[in-house]
């Protein structure tokens, strides 16, 4: 709050007239009464004595001017301290104003003034716009936080993650090391709020995007539920992938496995998520890449027979007629290799929770080597790595590269693995405070480390 002006306010504070020279109320002359009452003053014939009491008496006005000048002026906002209801004083008759004071005399002593209270029903006028301004940021600050945007999605930078916590080595040694081998996540905020929109317009690490590019057609708890199960299957790549690599044989490929199928595309009334696609007009399909490759072979408008697993283990043939984007023939799936897994001969669990989406693949899948390996896998660096991590320990790209660098710039890491797709828009960011390489293989990954402790 600021204080009000220093002039002093109408008819002066009644605490100040208090203290001013008044006349007694009879109007007799009593001078002389007066000020043998108060003291041993000299006779009524010395006026340079009353005189001198009187510039005394205005002296000590001025010396406590500052102070009650500011008491009325807070006062009269009806924030200061209240006036003195009644103040008594023995004081030389004079002149006085107005109705600032009821006077009374006493035949036995000196006149008595009682200070009335100042008006306060009038506000001043700093206080009233002082008023509407709390309440017009008031009114902001709601307005900001009740209006809200369903389709768009603030995204912003999560943290890095030592993945060695979730690494979990059952009747085998398991080999910890001082260094970390981290993954790194983002934040997706859905209906965000007015604020929220325009911070992340203003701020370089954020980034507001469409709802259908992280949702597409599906709902928030879908998307969610989504992202679990695209955690599981990537931990248990994962395993197997590093599990492979020290020299055993794990996973068999068997098919093409249909994750998402797009609307108006020629697979909506065919295909359903979770179908496992095996044959294309006859021929073998065993991972997703191959499946690609089989329907951009024929023209747009072509008639194909697949043959899909569903969930349940029944098979089926199922004709679709092939469409055309942007001159790419397309059946209309996402899709991802669907692999059987011989039993593990070692127990290597990986416990996620509250994690969700296929990214950290990588970052899992040297973890796991490293806590098999009796040497540490990175020496002493710190490693971040975000990528999917595929059969065949290819990797593949991922979402938030932008806001995962910033999020790896704050943690300080030694180095930061990408896939090699998305290595320039990482460094951008991350660069130079973090080193960025980017990645296509398990195998690449583990010579930039090699590279990166010499």
């Amino acid at each position: 709050m600021t204080d009000p002006p220093a002039d002093e306010p109408n008819g002066a504070n009644a605490a100040s007239r208090a203290a001013m020279p008044t006349r007694p109320a009879d109007g007799n002359d009593e001078r002389g009464e007066a000020i043998d009452a108060q003291s041993d003053a000299p006779p009524e014939d010395e006026p340079t004595t009353i005189a001198s009491a009187r510039r005394d008496t205005a002296a000590e006005e001025r010396d406590d001017l500052g102070w009650r000048t500011l008491a009325g002026s807070l006062d009269e906002s009806g924030v200061g301290w209240p006036p003195p209801a009644v103040r008594s004083a023995e004081i030389e008759p004079a002149e006085t104003e107005g109705p600032v004071a009821d006077r009374a005399t006493d035949d036995d002593g000196p006149a008595t003034v009682s200070a009335q209270p100042h008006d306060t029903t009038q506000m001043p006028l700093w206080f009233v716009v002082a008023f509407f301004a709390q309440l017009a940021v008031a009114i902001v600050i709601i307005a900001g936080l009740r209006l809200t945007f369903e389709d768009k999605v603030v995204v912003s930078p999560g943290g890095t993650f030592d993945v060695e916590e979730f690494v979990h080595v059952v009747d085998h040694p398991e080999y910890a090391s001082d260094a970390s081998i981290s993954l790194v996540s983002v934040r997706a905020s859905f209906v965000p709020s007015l604020f929220e929109v325009i911070g992340g317009w203003l701020d370089g690490a954020l980034e507001v995007v469409e709802v259908e590019e992280i949702l597409g057609e599906r709902t928030v708890v879908e998307n969610r539920e989504d992202g679990r199960l695209q955690m599981d299957q990537s931990t248990q790549i994962a395993v197997a992938v590093g599990l492979e690599h020290l020299g055993y044989e794990i996973m068999t490929p068997i098919g093409a496995r249909v994750e998402r199928v797009m609307s108006d595309s020629p697979a909506e009334d065919a295909l359903q998520s979770g179908d496992i696609v095996q044959f294309v007009d006859g021929d073998p399909v065993m991972t997703a890449a191959e499946l690609a490759e089989m329907i951009r072979s024929h023209e747009s408008g072509a008639v194909v027979v697949l043959t899909a697993l569903d969930p349940d283990g029944e098979t089926r043939p199922v004709t679709v007629t092939l469409a055309d984007r942007d001159g790419i023939t397309l059946l209309g799936v996402i899709v991802t290799t669907h692999v059987e897994f011989a039993e593990l001969p070692i127990d290597v669990r990986l416990d996620v929770d509250n994690i969700g989406g296929p990214s950290a693949g990588l970052a899992f899948t040297l973890s796991v080597i490293d806590a098999l390996t009796p040497e540490p896998l990175t020496g002493d660096l710190d490693v971040t790595a975000t990528g999917t991590i595929r059969h065949d320990g290819s990797v593949g790209p991922i979402g938030g590269v932008p806001q995962k660098a910033h999020a790896v710039v704050r943690s300080g890491t030694d180095l930061f693995l990408v896939p090699s797709s998305q290595a320039d828009e990482a460094s951008a960011v991350a660069e130079p405070s973090v080193p960025v390489v980017g990645v296509d293989s398990l195998e690449e990954a583990l010579e930039a480390i090699a590279a990166h402790q010499s």
